[in-house]
């Protein structure tokens, strides 16, 4: 195999021990070092957020913080971008004053089993809301409309069936093109076993995280923070996206990080969803940390494509896949199909896309550390 694809792994056991076996690259540059491990309850399961955190070893100045499995299986992707990151960029960092937290599978149960959500179906990039409160359950009206097109309370007949198409067209016609995607990808809080459901509360993963970004804000004068996604967008490039809270525009970004693709996270540019992680961190900074320079964004790396026919086939995989974990399907071969669709959705097995996937996180690594001045 390519030495490149020697970053990826196939389960989640195995990528925590690679993600494990990093903290000796790190404490060559940084001998301070350390681990740490937060249980995630599920079950009987061994199944946790690991970190590696090194603190700038003089003076407290600059700390990037990289981030995965937020979308349980899209941290097979983030684990090995972060794995490239050690191998290929602690050498060009000053651990004088750079630090770095280094986060292994928020969603632990979900990388594990290869789902998108956590044990309880939540969908923890729409759990991180900074005030919750009742009013969650009012959000996204819209939704009820495609509720019973989106959750099918039933086993899956056919991972093929031709009606889903039409279903899909109505749905559309009657809602409006624009309202629908929104009321898809918004997120939702009333419907616990649906698409794109939000919890009610912070879920464990999210407190965690929450804990961790005000200890990194906290510990440096300047915080850059990269989450890794994959799924939405062309297959073969992947996409900056930043949050609505940033003032910068994706054109001037774009120049500033000699990175072909930026995209904000507004129904314009990407889409709009309600409790994203990144947009939390900004609406954290500014409560809490004012004053103090931060950025952040995720690496989103396409799969499906983004053509029309690319978004229907990703949405149907989601729907389906959520239904077969629900409520199972008529046949084991059903199950399996819906399955690999799944995982290629979100991991696809290509070694032209994991190479991609490896040459456009260098490109942007290098592109963001320069412009965020972490490397000369």
């Amino acid at each position: 195999m390519d030495s490149q694809l020697d970053y990826y792994a196939e389960t989640y056991e195995a990528s925590r021990a690679d993600f494990r076996a990093l903290l000796e690259d790190v404490k060559g540059y940084w001998p301070a070092a350390e681990p740490s491990r937060y249980l995630i309850e599920a079950g009987n399961e061994d199944l946790t957020i690991d970190l590696i955190r090194a603190l700038p070893i003089k003076e407290n100045k600059k700390l990037i913080f990289l981030s995965t499995g937020l979308h349980g299986i899209e941290g097979y992707v983030g684990a090995a971008v972060v794995k490239l990151f050690v191998k290929e960029y602690l050498h060009q960092l000053n651990p004088e004053d750079t630090g770095l937290y280094l986060v292994h599978a928020i969603n632990p149960w979900g990388m594990k089993h290869r789902r998108r959500v956590n044990k309880h179906n939540v969908d923890l990039n729409r759990n991180f809301i900074l005030k919750q409160t009742n009013e969650e359950q009012e959000l996204n009206q819209a939704y009820d409309q495609a509720h019973s097109f989106l959750n099918p309370q039933k086993p899956l007949t056919s991972a093929s069936n031709p009606f889903f198409y039409l279903k899909l067209l109505h749905h559309i016609f009657c809602m409006g093109p624009a309202n629908f995607r929104e009321a898809v990808l918004y997120g939702q809080y009333r419907y616990p076993q649906g698409l794109y459901y939000g919890g009610n509360g912070f879920e464990h993963s999210t407190t965690v995280l929450s804990s961790l970004f005000q200890e990194a804000a906290s510990n440096c004068e300047r915080f850059v923070l990269i989450d890794m996604h994959s799924g939405y967008g062309p297959r073969y490039q992947m996409t900056l996206v930043n949050s609505i809270h940033e003032t910068r525009a994706s054109a001037d970004l774009q120049a500033a990080f000699n990175y072909p693709l930026v995209a904000k996270s507004d129904p314009d540019e990407f889409y709009q969803m309600r409790g994203d992680m990144v947009d939390y961190l900004y609406q954290v900074m500014e409560s809490q940390f004012p004053g103090k320079y931060f950025y952040a964004t995720s690496f989103e790396f396409g799969t499906f494509g983004s053509s029309f026919s690319a978004v229907v086939k990703s949405l149907k995989t989601m729907i389906n896949e959520n239904r077969v974990s629900l409520y199972g399907a008529i046949s084991e071969k059903e199950v399996a199909r819906v399955r690999h669709d799944f995982c290629e959705l979100f991991y696809p097995a290509e070694e032209k896309w994991r190479e991609k996937v490896l040459q456009d996180a260098r490109a942007a690594f290098t592109g963001i550390l320069k412009s965020e001045q972490f490397i000369g």
